[in-house]
């Protein structure tokens, strides 16, 4: 057999099956090697001289040419293995890289060849370099899936709760070690400033879950209103249609549809606010800082023991932690419900900053200032028992049967409180409450009642309160209500799938 066959008629090299490989020219039918006809500008057949086509896609491999030169080099293998590690032009061991052309090259290759002057590295180099890159992206991976599980809602609302807990336990803590050496003297208030501590740190929690109430009422009745609209174009169309009319007038262009996308808009721009103002929660709950003793320095401290209530319950109302989630103030029903006495330092919940001033750790005014306290204690007022309202006192008095309807009230936490009093040993299976503002505490109080069904749509209700629904029930507290409508409420049902599941194999069928 001829050795021209085996040869490249433009280059006068071997062909082989990795880089030179016998293509056939597809106007002739002569061969030339891969290499060759991917450095020609113009391709022409170096036997006949026939310009040939520039798509190297047209380009078969003769077959029987590679088919000869596999057998000639399996015929080889058993003369000597190390042929399967040969470069082919030159003979000699692939045992370097060239990282330009992602092949292995032997030594001529790189001095003298085709892939002179490339990136030229050892197979060890390029092994290690690589295993390099593989172990840094999979610890970077794994900090990623870390870093992942503290971006979930649930987890940081659990380390509000838990950061506030703290703040109530720490508080009472220290309380208690300033209560030590007067223990006998002022039992009796120091009982009722734990409880103040507490109290005004719920408060605080409340604040948090709350804020946000106006904006949510507000959308929701531009979108009732918008929806309202709609049903009645739709009414009014098929009405026409089955009179056997064509409806015209909703052929007219109005803004409608321009005010319902203005609502989708505002919505979600409210709920990505709310989420970026979520995360910066935590930041707004300060860290415990030592108390202030000098009240303790007064030598008649004991002599009137409202000093002590004044020094230590000081500056809660006056500035409370700053946070844009919480506004730059607070309503100023919320301001008026506490009790003018119920302050704590300043000093007992600001951060601890080394080597800075006192006055630079200031939180912002979030709070109407209360006026100081006298330093004497003064009487007490009798307290006015809250009443409901005329309209809802009426709907209360003519409500003789097994249904209540009190939607729209505004009723509040509050409300709901002196609600369950008037309606408590009525048996009333209906109960409905949409759109009254009622908080995670007030539906649960309502949980009390002895009735089958509740609507509670349209409030700030939380998935906290299905947890304090199954904590009751673990505590084996019986509740008699069976369903709980909660739509359009502060509740994402996708979280809460699980925990509604839980609950209706207890018997309470919870419906968003």
């Amino acid at each position: 057999m001829s050795q021209e066959l085996l040869h490249c008629p433009q280059c006068q090299m071997n062909f082989d099956k990795y880089t030179r490989t016998p293509q056939m020219l597809p106007k002739c039918g002569h061969s030339m090697c891969m290499q060759c006809l991917k450095e020609s500008c113009k391709i022409i057949c170096p036997e006949d001289g026939l310009l040939q086509p520039s798509d190297l896609s047209l380009y078969p491999i003769n077959q029987a040419v590679l088919r000869i030169i596999c057998k000639t080099q399996d015929n080889d293998i058993p003369s000597n293995q190390d042929k399967l590690q040969q470069c082919p032009q030159h003979h000699k061991l692939l045992e370097l890289i060239c990282v330009d052309d992602r092949c292995r090259i032997c030594a001529s290759c790189a001095l003298f060849g085709i892939h002179k002057l490339h990136n030229i590295q050892n197979a060890d180099s390029v092994n290690k370099s690589i295993q390099e890159n593989l172990i840094h992206t999979q610890n970077l991976t794994l900090t990623i899936q870390d870093k992942i599980k503290f971006l979930k809602l649930p987890l940081i609302n659990k380390k509000i709760h838990d950061q506030i807990r703290l703040c109530i336990k720490q508080q009472q803590t220290l309380a208690e070690e300033q209560f030590k050496e007067i223990i006998n003297q002022i039992l009796a208030k120091q009982q009722k400033v734990l409880e103040e501590i507490e109290s005004k740190y719920k408060l605080l929690e409340d604040q948090f879950f709350k804020k946000e109430t106006l904006a949510i009422t507000s959308i929701l009745d531009k979108a009732d209103m918008w929806i309202l609209g709609s049903n009645q174009k739709i009414q009014e169309y098929h009405e026409t249609q089955e009179k056997g009319d064509i409806p015209f007038t909703l052929l007219l262009s109005d803004s409608s549809i321009q005010q319902g996308k203005q609502i989708l808009d505002e919505i979600d721009d409210y709920l990505l606010k709310f989420q970026n103002n979520l995360q910066d929660i935590i930041s707004a709950i300060p860290t415990i800082n030592q108390f202030e003793q000098t009240y303790f320095h007064e030598p008649n401290i004991l002599k009137d023991l409202s000093i002590i209530e004044q020094s230590f319950l000081k500056e809660i109302d006056e500035k409370p932690p700053h946070n844009e989630f919480l506004g730059s103030s607070l309503p100023e029903s919320t301001c008026q419900s506490q009790p003018s006495s119920n302050n704590i330092s300043q000093n007992a919940i600001s951060p601890q900053q080394p080597h800075q001033k006192r006055a630079s750790q200031q939180f912002v005014l979030v709070s109407p200032k209360v006026q100081s306290r006298q330093q004497s204690a003064s009487p007490k007022k009798p307290v006015v028992k809250k009443k409901l309202n005329t309209k809802v006192e009426s709907i209360l008095f003519n409500c003789n049967g097994d249904y209540l309807d009190l939607s729209q009230q505004e009723l509040g936490d509050d409300g709901i409180m002196i609600l369950e009093e008037y309606i408590r040993n009525k048996k009333v299976k209906i109960i409905k409450l949409m759109r009254n503002r009622i908080s995670d505490v007030g539906a649960m109080k309502l949980m009390e009642l002895h009735c089958q069904v509740l609507y509670l749509q349209s409030n700030v209700i939380t998935e906290k309160f299905l947890d304090m629904i199954m904590n009751a029930i673990q505590k084996q507290i019986q509740i008699h209500i069976k369903t709980v409508y909660l739509g359009q409420n502060l509740i994402n049902q996708f979280r809460v799938k699980k925990k509604i599941e839980d609950l209706k194999k207890l018997g309470i069928s919870i419906q968003i």
